[in-house]
């Protein structure tokens, strides 16, 4: 009888992932229109919200994160302190599930194709306060990520920034490499965002030749999937670090509570 059940559960899920996929996308694009539409902060921030933890719940993913951790961001929010937020990055659904969990925060994002097709311009990525990342124009993008940081007002959106490349980790067990220095380059104070999947299920391999198309379809492919999100300790520089010494802490400081999380 359990076999039964088990048989009939997974051919649901596989028969309704057309209908979910349908209507994650008609979300999304319903949820921009709407989005480029409003001028209201507030009322910005509840079309995010709750266009995302719809897009959450569609896609079966079960987003767990502690009320003393979720409280921690909000006051660092109301604060004024002036920070970035760190992540480690493998899936192509990172960017959404932050966003149906943190409020005010915008993420310094690669410009992808597909947003063409969702007519996610300029205008949606302003509002949701993300930084679009141009290839040949990275130092504009640091320069840009300094200004924010140093005009950043009380409730100002934090700006979140991965700096692995989105693959799968050298070392199964940890998270990504940090290849990337841009978001250590100004030696900021940083707030690491560490995610952790139940299993390496949803990773996009492009390394291993994996297609887009795959990799989007198979976050429909599983069920009350569990994530967890960690708030770490907020990270300070040291001045007599280069920025490379800095990348390599916070990476060692973030694979160690990263190893930590329970799943």
């Amino acid at each position: 009888m359990k076999k039964l059940y088990s048989l009939l559960k997974t051919f649901l899920i596989y028969s309704s992932t057309p209908l979910r996929i349908f209507l994650v996308l008609l979300l999304i694009i319903i949820g921009i229109i709407i989005l480029k539409k409003t001028n209201n902060e507030s009322n910005i921030i509840t079309i995010i919200n709750i266009t995302f933890k719809l897009i959450m719940f569609l896609m079966s993913l079960k987003i767990i994160i502690s009320n003393e951790d979720y409280v921690k961001y909000m006051n660092y929010l109301y604060s004024e302190n002036k920070f970035i937020c760190i992540f480690n990055h493998t899936t192509l659904i990172d960017g959404p599930l932050l966003f149906s969990v943190f409020p005010r925060m915008g993420i310094v994002l690669s410009n992808r194709k597909e947003f063409d097709y969702i007519s996610f311009n300029k205008k949606a990525i302003n509002k949701m306060g993300c930084i679009p990342l141009i290839n040949n124009k990275k130092n504009g993008v640091t320069n840009i990520i300094k200004n924010k940081l140093n005009n950043r007002k009380i409730g100002d959106p934090i700006i979140f920034i991965a700096p692995c490349t989105g693959l799968p980790p050298d070392n199964p067990g940890n998270i990504s490499n940090f290849k990337k220095n841009g978001a250590f380059v100004n030696k900021s104070k940083i707030l690491p965002i560490i995610i952790k999947y139940e299993d390496d299920t949803l990773n996009y391999n492009f390394n291993y030749k994996e297609s887009i198309i795959n990799a989007y379809i198979k976050l429909f492919l599983v069920e009350n999937y569990k994530i967890k999100i960690k708030v770490g300790d907020m990270i300070y520089p040291n001045d007599n670090e280069s920025i490379e010494e800095y990348k390599n802490r916070v990476y060692k400081l973030m694979n160690e509570q990263y190893k930590e999380i329970k799943i």
